[in-house]
């Protein structure tokens, strides 16, 4: 079988996918993963088809909130600053046209997906995949697979229903390759890992759960990480999408880093080398790791405080979380993960140190929000394994199609959490 993956250049909103790519290689199968970035994938052990072109989504990100800041009517002269790369409003002082800069945007957005949209059925025709596989902002995979009249899945990042995912043709591409009437509510294969107690609407597509094993990247943990501590550990993560879209200045991650050390717990943060730069001086007892990967830190952690970004949320499922919640999508996100009872959720643009102490202390000592994360976990680990899906992939590439009658049997879930 050959299965072509689909990526947009957000590692964060991929990555999950990547131990899928291994369990297909491992079956005998061929892989291969169109991207804009080849440096990624092949670092992860597969094999990268480079065609397509990334697309600064940030700007995207840093417009929205500029208009989020202008008042009725639009911006007055000199004011919302300009939101160049890698700074947010508020970094700059220069006056700009905002209704401009969003129509640059989405033309250059538009043309950016057209091409992307071409070379990947360029591909598609050459390589003749039997089954695309894409994630929440990679409609080339869709198209792609329409084109070839082969069967493409779903593979949400967890948390987003199939209704919810960037697949949008701003471009007019699927027409323009003989594609019509397609929309998202046309999905019909879904692959989550979200814990079923919160599984969001898939629509009409077939739901299947599968094991979410974290991969955040390459790494190797430092030798203190398990040596034993007297104190809790709560990992605080600065993100690089934070800083490009709210800028350096953002008082709620102080907070959180102040708070934590007031409980008497030991902090570690993860940063970009940039956003570590940023930070200055910090207490004794805060620990900066630089491009650390997640997974490899949270087993040694009590705790986990960040800004909303599903992959954290999803790779310490098991671990009691604090969400300091930046943008619409970090709130809602938030509030779903938070109905398992496992997570605090705060506004991080409107919190101040004493809304996060008090969340902090119960991050600490909560120990229903403890027992509510060890079900959160026990649940993740009760979903088939990507080994245990290849199987009813294999079916759906030489089928067409799929049923819940194929998906991997459930009887066992106590020997799976064991794998």
């Amino acid at each position: 079988m050959r299965a072509l993956f689909s990526v947009s250049h957000w590692r964060g909103i991929y990555f999950h996918m990547v131990p899928l790519g291994w369990a297909l290689q491992a079956a005998g199968h061929d892989v291969r993963v169109m991207c804009s970035g080849p440096e990624p994938v092949s670092r992860a052990g597969l094999i990268p088809v480079p065609v397509l072109k990334s697309f600064d989504l940030m700007e995207g990100e840093r417009l929205a909130r500029a208009e989020a800041l202008c008042p009725p009517g639009g911006p007055p002269a000199g004011a919302p600053p300009a939101p160049a790369a890698g700074r947010a409003p508020g970094d700059q002082h220069a006056p700009f046209d905002l209704a401009a800069q969003q129509e640059s945007y989405r033309r250059a957005l538009h043309a950016n997906l057209a091409r992307n949209c071409d070379a990947a059925v360029a591909f598609a025709r050459s390589w003749h995949p039997d089954l695309v596989v894409h994630d929440l902002m990679s409609p080339e995979g869709v198209l792609a697979a329409q084109v070839m009249k082969v069967p493409s899945i779903y593979y949400s990042l967890g948390l987003f229903g199939s209704t919810e995912a960037d697949l949008h043709d701003r471009s007019g591409s699927f027409p323009r390759h003989g594609v019509h009437g397609w929309d998202r509510s046309r999905i019909e294969y879904a692959l989550d890992p979200t814990p079923d107690m919160m599984a969001p609407d898939m629509g009409r597509a077939l739901r299947m759960p599968i094991r979410y094993l974290p991969y955040n990247g390459p790494g190797v943990p430092a030798a203190w990480m398990s040596e034993p501590t007297a104190r809790p550990r709560i990992c605080v993560i600065w993100s690089r999408s934070s800083t490009a879209i709210f800028g350096a200045g953002l008082p709620v991650l102080r907070h959180a880093v102040e708070a934590s050390l007031a409980t008497g717990a030991e902090v570690v943060l993860t940063a970009g080398p940039e956003e570590a730069a940023l930070l200055g001086d910090l207490p004794d007892d805060v620990r900066v790791l630089t491009d650390q990967p997640l997974h490899l830190l949270l087993e040694h952690c009590d705790a986990i405080i960040h800004t909303g970004s599903v992959g954290p949320m999803m790779t310490a499922a098991g671990l009691p979380q604090l969400i300091l919640a930046l943008t619409d999508d970090g709130a809602e996100m938030g509030r779903r993960f938070a109905t398992a009872g496992s997570a605090l959720v705060l506004p991080g643009l409107a919190s101040g140190i004493d809304d996060v102490t008090a969340a902090v202390r119960r991050l600490c000592h909560d120990m229903d929000l403890r027992e509510a994360a060890r079900r959160v976990g026990t649940a993740l680990a009760e979903h088939p394994t990507a080994a245990e899906w290849v199987p009813a992939l294999e079916t759906l590439a030489r089928t067409g199609t799929l049923s819940a009658g194929d998906a991997p049997s459930a009887a066992d879930p106590t020997s799976r959490r064991n794998q």
